[in-house]
């Protein structure tokens, strides 16, 4: 390492009062377990977007780097895991929430959060996945160990642009279930289909005060919360798994019973952050059976330290489709 400092985004709560910079940071000694790592790229999430507005609360400690992607190269480690010069990856885990995330140059970076890149992923298609891509991996895991069948009918993607949703979009079309993508933009009809999505409906308040609606769906993985979410649990055949991912609408839900003890639907939850299976499994089914063919297209742009503020604002008012990139250098 030729440099003396390095520069990382923080994000601070002083008394309460949300405060954003970029800082110059000290090196530091090595804790044991612990590895420093040169970071390459990130990405920005939807998480992240809250906690760099401000809009809500993510850090969980009064001072942090956010981010929850990194991938890098390891220039010091005091790990018998991991070695110098080793190819790695971090996301979710607890980064940007509990942990220093991924928006700096250098990261002190626990062993148990690392993962080795596979072989079939660059460090940049890693992060084209990154939190979004563990997420809905996971979820597909999750629904396919829940015996979801292809033929029960078309999976609903909600908040398709996005990045767990363009990326639950090509994983299942790669897998040969029929898709279905729901979203407010009129104008991303081409990038979808690219995606693999069978039909695309366009996002609106769905609220239906009966107790079921007519089947529709076999199953979902669910971007927005709410109302749709509410509209979704309602409109799936017997035996459907629905995955709630997100909130990005509503966090409230106002639903019955009545699909889960009439229909066996299952309403199924998970978390990138508290995710307790084998990490390094997941990336590696990422890297080949669930590889999306279009990362590319996923992705469309990289951009600095100096950008993330204005870019998160956007994502936010859903002005961003896909996945972006950080290149640190």
């Amino acid at each position: 390492m030729n440099k003396s400092y390095y520069k990382s985004l923080n994000v601070s709560y002083i008394k309460g009062k949300h405060k954003l910079e970029i800082l110059e940071n000290n090196f530091r000694e090595i804790k044991k377990n612990e590895v420093l790592v040169k970071v390459k790229y990130s990405s920005l999430n939807y998480k992240d977007a809250l906690s760099i507005t401000g809009k809500t609360r993510i850090t969980r400690k009064e001072t942090l780097i956010p981010g929850l992607d990194l991938s890098g190269t390891i220039v010091k480690s005091n790990s018998k895991k991991f070695k110098k010069g080793e190819k790695v990856l971090a996301s979710g885990a607890g980064l940007g929430e509990l942990i220093n995330g991924g928006f700096t140059e250098y990261s002190y970076v626990p062993e148990d959060v690392l993962v080795r890149i596979p072989k079939n992923l660059s460090q940049i298609d890693t992060m084209r996945l990154g939190t979004a891509g563990f997420t809905a991996a996971i979820a597909i895991e999750k629904m396919i160990l829940n015996k979801q069948d292809k033929r029960s009918g078309p999976i609903l993607i909600t908040g398709a642009t996005g990045g767990v949703g363009s990326i639950s979009l090509s994983i299942l079309s790669k897998l040969g279930y029929e898709t279905i993508a729901l979203t407010r933009k009129k104008s991303s009809i081409k990038y979808l289909k690219s995606l693999g999505a069978n039909q695309i409906l366009h996002f609106e308040k769905k609220t239906n005060n009966k107790i079921l609606s007519p089947k529709i769906f076999g199953g979902a993985i669910d971007n927005i919360g709410g109302e749709v979410l509410d509209w979704i649990i309602k409109s799936t055949k017997d035996n459907g798994n629905i995955v709630s991912i997100g909130m990005a609408c509503d966090s409230n839900l106002k639903t019955t019973v009545f699909p889960l003890i009439m229909r066996g639907v299952n309403i199924l939850g998970i978390s990138s952050t508290n995710y307790k299976g084998n990490r390094q499994k997941i990336w590696d089914i990422l890297s080949n059976k669930y590889k999306p063919k279009n990362l590319n297209v996923i992705n469309k742009e990289s951009i600095g330290l100096n950008d993330i503020s204005k870019y998160s604002k956007n994502l936010l008012l859903g002005k961003n489709t896909g996945r972006i990139i950080i290149k640190m250098y």
